[in-house]
This record gives structure tokens, sequence and C-alpha cells, in this order.
């Protein structure tokens, strides 16, 4: 397939190199319950990352993750 033909599914080949996309809400390791945030902060001496609390409203679990600031 040359680089002007579109794929057999009509749609056009993923493009990498592009805007990133923002981190994905993590799942409930539990329950399989998309978690929400609770909390963000700022992680100390780090000018472009946070530290999020992730929550699950069903049972409770908390998850902490270090993310890139967008």
């Amino acid at each position: 397939m040359s680089m002007e033909e579109t794929p057999p599914s009509g749609r056009s080949p993923p493009r990498f190199g592009g805007p990133k996309r923002p981190a994905t809400i993590p799942a409930c390791p539990q329950c399989q319950v998309h978690m929400t945030v609770k909390q963000a902060s700022p992680v100390l001496f780090a000018s472009n990352l946070d530290d999020v609390v992730y929550g699950c409203e069903k049972c409770g679990t908390e998850a902490k993750r270090t993310v890139k600031r967008v």
C-alpha cells in the first residue's frame, strides 16, 4: 500500500508524533469501576509533575499516581 492509499477500513492510518493525550483515569483494582480524582498536588522540586490521588466511589479503594502536568 502506498502512502496515498487509504486502508481497507476507509480510515486514515494512525499518526505518530502528534499532541500527547492526557493520562487515562485508572480502573479500581478491586471492582474495575473508573476511579475519580480526589486530590492533586504538585511534586516538590519537580515543576512539571503532580501527584494525583484517585478514589473508587463504590468500594473506597485509593490509588496514587504521579503524572506529567499538561
